[in-house]
């Protein structure tokens, strides 16, 4: 069952479910603020979250018995090590589905980046990023 969050006129659902839980999400950026900030507003929509700093925080959360259905990730950090990072989540098997939200738009037409499933520019308005969320993990 889905419960839903209006924002500004967008309807969203909250902490779509699978298979009865809530949808648990890897927010990897390197910028504390930004962890904290999505860490609250996904909170609020209804997903369960965790959190990396670092490539090694990446990798062991990826590793992590409880793995997670969806990562939201910034590429700067350094963007080559966003860059590898994100290429070996691509060779996952399961694959863990991909949302690049970046201020770094130049990298969009970077081959790892093409496939993702979404590249979403960071901005101050998140009804982008809750909808492609949304979007993603109904597929899952």
């Amino acid at each position: 069952m889905l419960a839903y969050v209006w924002i500004d006129s967008f309807k969203y659902s909250k902490g779509d479910e699978k298979m009865g839980k809530a949808a648990m999400i890897l927010i990897a950026d390197p910028n504390p603020f930004v962890r904290s900030f999505l860490i609250r507003e996904l909170s609020i929509a209804g997903y369960k979250t965790v959190a990396a700093g670092s490539r090694k925080e990446i990798v062991d959360q990826l590793n992590d018995e409880i793995s997670p259905d969806l990562l939201v990730m910034e590429l700067d950090f350094p963007v080559s090590i966003g860059l590898s990072v994100l290429e070996r989540i691509q060779n996952l098997v399961p694959p863990v589905p991909q949302i690049i939200y970046t201020h770094l738009t130049e990298y969009k037409n970077h081959p790892a980046v093409q496939k993702a499933d979404d590249f979403i520019e960071k901005d101050e308005d998140l009804r982008d990023l809750l909808h492609s969320i949304s979007e993603i993990i109904r597929k899952v």
